[in-house]
């Protein structure tokens, strides 16, 4: 069920993103307008530049904090099987 509610989710996602962009396209013309009136073409660069890469900035440090709490947690497990098989090999003698 909750794999059915996911798919269904992802396909809703899709389809707003797909067919709902009719305000989307008249923000450009805007945007083009502002930048042939002056000289503000470098900022509106930079602004889709920051715009651009903030989400893929998030995504990474997300993923870097999993990496490490995985590596860390992975450690832990080594030292605890360690541990035992130490303790065992004590026992036996």
């Amino acid at each position: 069920m909750r794999h059915k509610t996911f798919i269904l989710g992802i396909v809703a996602i899709i389809f707003v993103t797909l067919f709902v962009t009719n305000t989307i396209d008249a923000q450009c013309a805007m945007c083009k307008a502002a930048v042939e009136s002056g000289n503000e073409a470098n900022g509106l660069n930079t602004g889709i530049l920051y715009l651009l890469l903030m989400p893929y900035i998030v995504v990474m440090a997300l993923i870097f904090m999993w990496w490490r709490n995985k590596k860390r947690t992975d450690n832990e497990m080594q030292q605890k099987e360690l541990r035992d098989l130490l303790k065992d090999i004590d026992g036996m003698t």
